[in-house]
C-alpha cells in the first residue's frame, strides 16, 4: 500500500485545506477573472463581488464537511485514496455552487447543464492550491523523517487500522505466516520463540520485509534467511528451510526456491 504521510492526517492539515482552497479560489477569480466569470457571476441583484464571496463561502462550507469526514476516516486513506478524495471534494463543492447559480438564475438553465460549467471553474483553479499543499506536506514529512533518529534494525508492525502493535529487531524474526485475515509473527525473545498474532495482510508488510531482508518463500510465508540452517526436501517432494531454532521449519515453494537459495 502507498502509505500517506502522517502530516496529511493531522487536524492542522484539514484546517489548511478548509481555509486555503476557498481563499485561493476567491483571490484568483477576483484578480484574473477567467472563464468570463465577471459576467457569469452577475446573478440576481447582487454584484460580481458579492456573488464571488457567496460562492467562496459555499466552497468553504463544502470543504469543512468533507475535511471533517476525512479526519474521522484518516486511518483508512492511502495516497491513491487521497487523490480520489480531493477529486470528490471538488465534485461536492461544484454541485453546491451549481445549485446556487441555478437558483439565482431562476431556473433559466437546467441544473445539470450548470454543473459542468461550475466544475470546470473549480477544477481549473483549485488544482493549484491542491498541488501546492500536497507538495508542502510531503516536503515537511520528508524533512521530519530526516531529522528523526533512526533505530537500526527495528521492524515496526501495524494493524489494518495503522495502529502500532509490535516493534522487534529484524534479526530476532524467524518467519511470518499468513492465516486468513491475520499474520503470525514468530520471533525470538531471548531464547524463547514468541508467536504474535496481528490482523494484517501479507501485502501490507511486503515493503517492510523487503527493507529488512526478509524473503518471500511461499504464498503464505516470509522467511529470515539469516536464520536458515539447511534446506531439505520432504517425502512428498515439498522443500523446507530448517531454522537454527530446534523444531522450526518453513515450507519453500518452487517459485521462490532459487531466490532463497541465492541468499544463503
Amino acid at each position: 500500500m502507498l502509505e500517506l504521510p502522517a502530516h496529511f492526517r493531522k487536524m492542522t492539515s484539514q484546517v489548511i485545506h478548509v481555509v486555503a482552497l476557498p481563499l485561493s479560489f476567491f483571490v484568483f477569480m477576483l484578480v484574473y477573472r477567467p472563464f468570463n466569470i465577471d459576467e457569469k457571476l452577475l446573478l440576481g441583484s447582487f454584484s460580481f463581488g458579492v456573488n464571488l464571496t457567496l460562492v467562496s463561502c459555499i466552497i468553504l462550507g463544502s470543504m469543512l464537511l468533507t475535511r471533517l469526514l476525512f479526519y474521522f476516516l484518516r486511518r483508512r486513506i492511502d495516497r491513491l485514496t487521497y487523490a480520489f478524495w480531493c477529486l470528490m471534494e471538488v465534485t461536492v463543492a461544484a454541485l453546491f455552487v451549481a445549485l446556487y447559480v441555478y437558483l439565482m438564475r431562476s431556473g433559466e438553465q437546467h441544473y445539470f447543464s450548470v454543473v459542468p460549467m461550475v466544475y470546470s471553474w473549480l477544477c481549473g483553479v483549485l488544482i493549484f492550491p491542491y498541488v501546492i499543499i500536497s507538495l508542502s506536506l510531503f516536503l515537511v514529512a520528508k524533512c521530519r523523517a530526516a531529522e528523526e533518529p533512526k533505530e537500526e534494525g527495528k521492524m515496526r508492525f501495524y494493524d489494518e487500522r495503522k495502529n502500532l502493535k509490535l516493534v522487534v529487531t529484524a534479526t530476532s524474526v524467524l518467519y511470518i505466516a499468513a492465516e486468513e485475515n491475520y499474520i503470525h509473527l514468530y520471533y525470538l525473545d531471548g531464547e524463547r520463540v514468541r508467536d504474535y498474532l496481528l490482523r494484517a495482510s501479507m501485502k501490507s508488510i511486503e515493503e517492510l520485509c523487503a527493507r529488512h531482508g526478509l524473503k518471500r518463500c511461499h504464498r503464505s510465508y516470509y522467511l529470515n534467511p539469516t536464520r536458515v540452517q539447511a534446506l531439505r526436501k520432504g517425502k512428498e517432494g515439498m522443500l523446507y528451510a530448517e531454522l537454527d531454532v530446534a523444531g522450526k521449519e518453513v515450507p519453500i515453494s518452487k517459485r521462490y526456491y532459487d531466490a532463497i537459495a541465492a541468499v544463503l
